[in-house]
């Protein structure tokens, strides 16, 4: 009978739980793992949705709740409530080892406890780059104390070498968040629309802007999307921003501009389900997310990207980028709806075929991790000119 091995897995919000979902799915009929769910951040605060719903919606009961955000939003401060309490669930459930996603502040106060513990941390996500906004120097951090790279591609399993991980200790995956596309339970269109009371006439449009965190005007970009949704005829559904700083003040002018709008609709959270299902009907996506630059060109949609935010990121030619400007905006989203669906947006992306998933779960059910955990620096030859 092989070893049980007690593996917690931190989700803070819709963010992260996308990606997380069908590793958490497959571990749970993983007899050599046990996962331990904790969920924290945005996942319990009113302001976006009703406390745990996205995981109770799922099937998936939390081990542990960990309570870290304020209000008002302090971001500073939550990451040091973080620190804290993650490191109380770590002495209290006492995991083999901890699990984190991608780039968040509280992944990375998360991090700082399970480096001070001495347990060893799985990085899923890590070697990325988003060169406008804070959560790049987050992600690179995180993946300086971590011991298992769990990477979506072979140009981001360079760079987290390059930073000197072991090459060994890095394996490519793919990007779990596409699994959900493989799911069988997509809502129909005429559930879409009693859940978000609107008809979704086309062209449908989905809209996300989060705030660009190290940008100097993050409301002028929001501004600037919203007089560019003015000049197109469409339906939108738009995501409000999830818990970054600057976020409060974006889903006010989304709450302001939405009032009254017959083919709009503003959602805290879509989840992974409606999500998926939206983009089987739309026609493009607009905005400043990931997921406009993984996951629409992964349903062979156009994506008009805004600003600065996922500058670095890889792309498809399914992804128009465009400074935050209204008319740049407006011309883009009039070519992308004139486009349509194709199957060249998927091209050039080069994450490994099929799901995730189970890459992730062979690698954890292969890797040892060491207690305490132990680091080398892996030098990369320099190139002399």
């Amino acid at each position: 009978m092989p070893e049980v091995r007690r593996l917690a897995i931190l989700t803070t919000g819709r963010q992260d739980y996308g990606i997380l979902r069908s590793t958490i799915m497959l571990l749970r009929d993983t007899p050599d793992l046990d996962p331990l769910i904790w969920a924290g951040g945005m996942h319990l605060q009113p302001r976006f949705g009703p406390p745990l719903e996205l995981l109770h919606q799922e099937g998936v009961v939390p081990a542990r709740t960990l309570e870290f955000l304020a209000e008002p939003p302090d971001p500073a401060g939550d990451a040091g409530r973080a620190v804290a309490i993650v490191g109380q669930a770590l002495v209290a459930d006492r995991p083999d080892a901890l699990l984190l996603v991608g780039d968040r502040s509280e992944s990375l106060a998360a991090g700082l406890a399970a480096t001070i513990a001495g347990v060893p941390i799985v990085h899923l996500h890590g070697g990325e780059e988003t060169e406008g906004a804070i959560d790049n120097a987050f992600r690179h951090a995180l993946t300086k104390l971590s011991h298992l790279h769990l990477v979506s591609h072979p140009t981001h399993a360079e760079l987290v070498i390059q930073m000197g991980e072991d090459p060994d200790a890095v394996i490519v995956v793919g990007a779990p968040g596409l699994d959900n596309r493989y799911r069988g339970d997509l809502p129909s269109r005429d559930a879409l629309e009693a859940s978000l009371g609107i008809a979704l006439e086309p062209p449908l449009v989905l809209v996300t802007m989060h705030p660009t965190t190290l940008g100097d005007l993050p409301d002028a970009e929001v501004t600037a999307l919203t007089d560019a949704l003015d000049q197109i005829t469409a339906t939108y559904v738009v995501t409000a921003p999830n818990a970054d700083a600057g976020g409060t003040a974006i889903r006010e002018h989304w709450r302001r501009w939405a009032a009254g709008r017959r083919r709009v609709a503003l959602v805290d959270t879509l989840g992974e389900r409606r999500y998926w299902a939206l983009l089987r009907e739309a026609a493009a996506v607009v905005g400043n997310s990931s997921s406009g630059i993984i996951e629409a060109p992964a349903a062979g949609l156009p994506a008009v990207n805004v600003g600065d935010r996922q500058k670095g990121r890889l792309r498809t030619g399914g992804v128009m980028d465009v400074p935050a400007q209204a008319e740049a905006v407006a011309a883009a989203m009039r070519q992308a709806l004139a486009t349509g669906r194709s199957a060249s947006a998927t091209s050039g992306h080069g994450y490994p075929a099929g799901p995730a998933g189970p890459r992730i779960v062979e690698a954890l059910r292969h890797w040892s991790p060491r207690r305490p955990p132990r680091k080398t620096f892996h030098r990369v030859p320099c190139r002399s000119d």
